[in-house]
This record gives structure tokens, C-alpha cells and sequence, in this order.
């Protein structure tokens, strides 16, 4: 059929094929809407007979497009006709879903930025589709129907038996893909899907409202571009490295009741995220942070905030959420933009990161150090004092003695100025600014105070060590 097409990559190929897929779209979402209409299913199951049909659809976009403006056109049709479905009560089969979610736009956004990114690694394109398409529908329906051993995520249910169908299901799709399209040897495939179907399984167990269709397609590419090119020696550790670092999370979990099942998942990310993108080394500040938390809690209890059962996947995301990010510029800044010779070497944004850290820790020891043992209330200064000083016995240390010779005068100042200004801004935007209520409202008023001190510490750090961010590569 592709053989009577006008030819790839011409804007007639373009535009015809654009009308195909167009065309098998709608069947497909016409064929949900008459299911539901005369069947009567669930509607989980036509959500999933939709997404199941169009991932398999999408999968051949490479085949098809060789532009993603026109992958972009398709998105965006699909997101406006979502969103036009959930206003009118249309395409129920999709939009009635009883739980909140936003999966059916994430979708195709999801897509879209997979074809940006991975369009020309087809084999790779498929394996990431794969995960987001067979293992997300086969573990929706199966933990649907069969899961009895449940947990939160946010105001999600999830089922520990719909994680594990994911995990199975992933591992095979990538070591099968891996094995038959790619020269890797077997040992390598294995230890490989064994790896990302632990990883990526976490990613789905934690995702809200349906974003894992976004998270879980673009995870499993870059994750799949890290550790293919690695030796099977390095893959098993850093395998071992994971599961050392998901018992460590559930045991805390298990005997303090601070971190619910999805928030302990969400903690060993970013120890992992911390190990893998920089090194063992980097986990020491956000295991202080843990530490510090968890000190604080025992002292203070949950008079504090901490909710019945325990923290959540939010806590743990606006409590790192800064740090994941300078995480993020230390291994990727140097390839996006035109920068400074002395961005591309070494890890500038280490300090940082660490500051990152003992930020939060302070903001909410301050909250807990309002009055002293004896119920007296304690001054702003004595205050301020005994947060930092938790944030920097717990974080700075232990996160900065790593450098070892490297720690300078600079690297320690930078590191220590950053929760200075976090819990500074903090102060300023209590009772300013309103992001929500209870517990919500101040972890998001924690994140924005850590986001504008690591900002300001930022370019204190780039002044100080001649740093030109947008200067021309040398």
C-alpha cells in the first residue's frame, strides 16, 4: 500500500498519509463509541481498546512522517478533540472515566515528543511505544480485575499485581526488541530488561491523573540510550545499585510510616537518579535529607503535617523536585545551548545540588522549631539558626565532604548560601501567596521558595566563578 503512496517525505506523501492516519483514528475511536453504546463496557475498556489501537497506529509513524510537524498536526488534533469530548459529554468511551485523569491528552503529547526524539532509532521507538501501549493496557486491565493489594497515589488506586503484569510485560518487550534488532549479546539484553523493566515500572507505580503516558514512552528512550551502549558488568551494578536502594526505601517505610508504598518508590528514584546521573557519591545529600526528615519527624510527630499512613509521591517530589533538577543541568546543559567552556567539564552544578537538599530540610525544620522544649516561642534568629544548622549537620556535610580536595572556599559558600535564600524566600512568601490547601499548599509554597533561592545562589555561582553561561563554546 505504501508503494502506491506519492512518495515519503514529499508534502503530497505528507499530506496523504496524514489523512490516513486521520482516517484509522477515527474508525478506531467510532468503533469504541458503538462498543459502549450497544456492549455496555466498562468504560476502562474502551479507554484501553483506544489506546491499545492507536499506540499500535502510532507505531508506525517512522515509517510514514519524515517530519514531526506533521506528528504535531495529529497530536494536537487529538488533544482539541479530547478536550471537546470531555466538555460536551462527546467520545465518551474515553472522556466518562470515573477517576481523575488526563491520560488521553498526555497521550498523544507523549507520542509526539517520542517521534521528536527517537524517530530515527526505530527499534528503540518501538520498545518505548511498547512499554506505553501493551504494558500499561496489560497492567490496567489485569490490576483492574484481579488486583486485590492496593495503594495510593495521590487520590489513584493502584495495585500491586497490575506493577507487577507491567514489570513482565516491559521485560519482555525490551529484551526480545533488544535481542532480535540490535547486535547487543544476551547477557547484556537480560541484565538491560531486567533494569528498565524495574525502573520503568517504578515511573508507572507513581505517576497521577495519567501522565505515565508521558513519563513512561520518554523514560524508557533515553534510559534505553544510557544503557545499551554499557558493558553487562556496569548494567548488573547498577541493577544491584537499584534494588539495594528500593529495599533501603520500603524498610523505611515498613518501620517508620513516614513514606507510604509510592512514596518510598519515589524516594529510591532519586537516590537512583543521584547514583546514575552522577555518582554513588552524589547520593550523600538527599540520603542526609531523608535522615533529617525522618530525626525531625520522631522529635516532633505528625502534629507537623505528616498524614495518616505517610507522605506521598508529592512530598517527595517538592522536596526534590530543585535538586533533580541541577542534577539534571550538570549532565545536560553543555549539549543544549551555546555555553561557557567551564560548563562542559567537571560538575559545576554540584554544590548546588547539594544546597538543593538542605533547602527544604531547613524550611521545614523551621516549621517545627516554633517553640522550644519547654512551649516557650523560640526567636526568629535562634529559629533560623537551628533549621540551617539541621540542613547543614544532615546535607552540606556528608554532601560536600565527598569533594574531599576538590571542596573549595567557593563550592562550600555556594552550597551554604542556597538554603539561606530558600528559607528566606520562604518567609517572604508565607501568608503572600496561596497555592493551595493544608499539607499541598505548603510543600508548594517549599518548592517555589527552593526554586527562587537555587536561582539567585545560581547566578551568585556563576558570577563568582566567571561563568558566562551564553558565551559562544570555546
Amino acid at each position: 500500500m505504501i508503494a502506491l503512496l506519492p512518495p515519503y517525505g514529499t508534502l503530497a506523501g505528507e499530506l496523504t498519509r496524514l489523512a490516513l492516519v486521520l482516517l484509522a483514528f477515527g474508525a478506531l475511536f467510532g468503533a469504541a463509541e458503538l462498543w459502549r453504546r450497544h456492549g455496555s463496557p466498562p468504560v476502562e475498556w474502551t479507554r484501553k481498546l483506544v489506546h491499545l489501537g492507536g499506540g499500535i497506529v502510532s507505531g508506525t509513524f517512522p515509517w510514514l512522517f519524515s517530519t514531526q510537524w506533521t506528528v504535531l498536526v495529529i497530536a494536537l488534533t487529538a488533544v482539541g478533540a479530547f478536550a471537546l469530548g470531555r466538555r460536551f459529554q462527546l467520545l465518551n468511551s474515553v472522556t466518562a472515566v470515573e477517576r481523575r485523569s488526563r491520560g488521553e491528552v498526555w497521550f498523544p503529547i507523549g507520542v509526539y515528543l517520542l517521534f521528536v526524539v527517537a524517530r530515527h532509532d526505530r527499534v528503540f521507538w518501538l520498545i518505548a511505544l511498547s512499554t506505553l501501549v501493551f504494558a500499561d493496557s496489560a497492567a490496567a486491565l489485569i490490576g483492574r480485575a484481579y488486583g486485590r493489594m492496593g495503594f495510593r497515589v495521590g487520590e489513584d488506586r493502584k495495585s500491586l499485581e497490575g506493577s507487577l503484569v507491567f514489570m513482565f510485560v516491559t521485560f519482555l518487550a525490551v529484551h526480545l526488541s533488544l535481542l532480535l534488532g540490535t547486535p547487543i549479546d544476551r547477557a547484556a539484553s537480560v541484565l538491560v530488561a531486567a533494569q528498565m523493566a524495574l525502573l520503568v515500572s517504578s515511573f508507572e507505580a507513581i505517576s497521577m491523573r495519567g501522565n505515565d503516558n508521558l513519563v513512561v514512552p520518554l523514560g524508557t528512550y533515553y534510559l534505553l540510550v544510557k544503557m545499551a551502549a554499557q558493558p553487562a558488568g556496569s548494567i548488573a551494578l547498577q541493577l544491584a545499585a537499584q534494588v539495594a536502594m528500593l529495599g533501603v526505601t520500603i524498610l523505611v517505610a515498613w518501620r517508620t510510616r513516614f513514606l507510604t508504598l509510592s512514596g518510598a518508590i519515589a524516594a529510591h528514584l532519586v537516590l537512583y537518579a543521584a547514583w546514575s546521573l552522577g555518582s554513588p557519591e552524589w547520593t550523600f545529600a538527599p540520603l542526609g535529607a531523608l535522615a533529617g526528615y525522618l530525626a525531625l519527624d520522631a522529635r516532633y510527630g505528625g502534629a507537623h503535617g505528616v498524614p495518616q499512613g505517610g507522605h506521598q509521591v508529592r512530598a517527595i517530589y517538592y522536596a526534590s523536585i530543585v535538586g533533580m533538577l541541577t542534577l539534571f543541568a550538570d549532565n545536560s546543559f553543555a549539549t543544549l545551548l551555546p555555553v561557557h567552556e567551564s560548563l562542559r567539564h567537571g560538575h559545576p552544578f554540584q554544590p548546588l545540588f547539594v544546597g538543593a537538599f538542605a533547602g527544604p530540610l531547613a524550611i521545614v525544620a523551621w516549621e517545627m522549631f516554633e517553640t522550644d522544649p519547654a512551649g516557650r516561642r523560640r526567636s526568629p534568629l535562634v529559629r533560623g539558626a537551628q533549621a540551617l544548622g539541621i540542613g547543614a549537620v544532615c546535607v552540606l556535610v556528608p554532601g560536600l565532604a565527598v569533594l574531599g580536595p576538590h571542596a573549595t572556599v567557593e563550592t562550600i559558600a555556594i552550597a551554604a548560601i542556597a538554603p539561606v535564600l530558600g528559607l528566606a524566600f520562604h518567609l517572604g512568601l508565607r501568608g503572600r501567596l496561596t497555592l493551595g490547601d493544608g499539607l499541598t499548599g505548603r510543600l508548594r509554597t517549599m518548592g517555589l521558595a527552593t526554586l527562587l533561592g537555587m536561582l539567585v545562589a545560581t547566578a551568585i555561582h556563576f558570577a563568582w566563578a566567571g561563568i558566562r553561561p551564553w558565551a559562544e563554546r570555546s
